[in-house]
Formats: structure tokens, C-alpha cells, sequence
């Protein structure tokens, strides 16, 4: 998993392409830390996606740009844009689900 910065953030995010599953998170949430063994299993099963994660509490800025107003937050990026998004903490199901169905919108596209 990509540990996100303000100086990596475009890099790793915005000018990737691909997909890009960040995880907006904050180190006293505790349903972030429940979330953390969940996505390094599925970045396991899902090596065609990149998963990274951003501390929230580090740079508010970056994740007040995408929306994020409380974590933990998941945001999909395709080619670097966001594409969708699952607030909270969510069983391994959802993020199977979210990864699945975008992979298959960006097929052919």
C-alpha cells in the first residue's frame, strides 16, 4: 500500500493510470485501523489495482479537494479521476464489489 503526500499525491493519484483505490483514514479512528487488513487483502487479490492511503488529519486540504469530509473514506480513481467512492467502515464484499463493477465500466472504454 502507497503511503500518500502532498508532494506524491499527483504522482501516485491524479496522473496514474489505471485504477487507484485511496484510502482517506486518520490515525485515532478506530473503524480506519478495522479497514486496514481488509484493503491489504483485497490490494492481494487485486494486483491490476493500486492501493494507497492518505492520513486525512496530515492533509485536510487534499482530502477537502475530493469530498472527504469524514473517514474512513475509499475513493476509486480511474485515469486519474474519481470515479466512485464508499464511506465507512464496509465488509471485504463492498470494496470486492466496487473494484469488480469499475473494472468492468473501464473495459473498452
Amino acid at each position: 500500500m502507497v503511503e500518500l503526500t502532498k508532494e506524491n499525491f499527483d504522482a501516485q493519484v491524479t496522473n496514474a493510470e489505471g485504477m487507484v483505490l485511496v484510502d482517506f483514514w486518520s490515525p485515532g479512528c478506530g473503524p480506519c485501523r478495522a479497514m486496514e487488513s481488509v484493503l491489504e487483502a483485497a490490494a492481494a487479490r487485486h494486483p491490476e489495482v493500486r492501493f494507497a492511503k492518505l492520513n486525512a488529519a496530515d492533509y485536510p486540504d487534499i482530502a477537502w479537494a475530493f469530498k472527504v469530509v469524514s473517514v474512513p473514506t475509499l475513493v476509486l480513481f480511474r485515469g486519474g479521476v474519481p470515479v466512485d467512492d464508499i464511506v465507512g467502515a464496509v465488509p471485504a464484499q463492498r470494496i470486492e464489489e466496487l473494484l469488480v463493477e469499475s473494472g468492468r465500466e473501464g473495459r473498452g472504454a
